[in-house]
């Protein structure tokens, strides 16, 4: 189960790789009204993932899991592997957090970010940056600003209803703040 898990988690990795993870920024949470602490601070470690575990496997194992893949997505599945090791380590820990944060949403959100997600990669690259910077732009703002943003004229003058409703379900994976 545990393998299937992170097989999984590794196919989610490689949608979310597609959908630009430099444009999301580490999540920071503050202290609220707790008294800063003098002592100095760690840097934030990420969610432990099914990606983690896929990670930690031997290479024979990993291996295994991926011949239960049929052969086009195993493929698919290794080249974005590939190329999630090649990211620097703070891009890799921002997919991780992005993972964690939609296996944390219910079930039927999950399914639907992750379809959003899919029509995402199918559309032309210029319609991808431009959703990616909008993304970018919504990751500073507070759950109701990028509420109030995403109902705005400008907003919607941007994006037809399919990027609009793609942008809203991804916004799901943006920080907190």
């Amino acid at each position: 189960m545990s393998t299937r898990r992170s097989i999984l988690a590794a196919s989610a990795l490689a949608v979310s790789l597609s959908f630009g993870p430099a444009a999301y920024a580490q999540n920071r949470r503050m202290g609220g009204n707790r008294p800063k602490q003098q002592r100095p601070e760690k840097p934030a470690k990420p969610p432990k993932t099914p990606i983690d575990e896929f990670q930690r496997m031997s290479p024979d194992e990993q291996q295994k899991a991926l011949e239960r893949l049929p052969p086009a997505q195993r493929q698919k599945l290794q080249e974005r592997l590939q190329q999630f090791n090649k990211l620097p380590a703070e891009q890799q820990r921002t997919l991780k957090t992005m993972y964690s944060r939609l296996n944390d949403l219910p079930k039927e959100r999950q399914e639907g970010v992750r379809q959003s997600m899919n029509k995402f990669v199918q559309e032309p690259p210029e319609r991808q940056q431009a959703m990616r910077d909008e993304l970018k732009g919504m990751a500073a703002m507070s759950a109701t600003d990028r509420s109030a943003h995403m109902s705005s004229p400008d907003f919607k003058s941007k994006f037809n209803k399919k990027e609009q409703d793609m942008v809203r379900d991804m916004s799901e994976l943006l920080p907190p703040k």
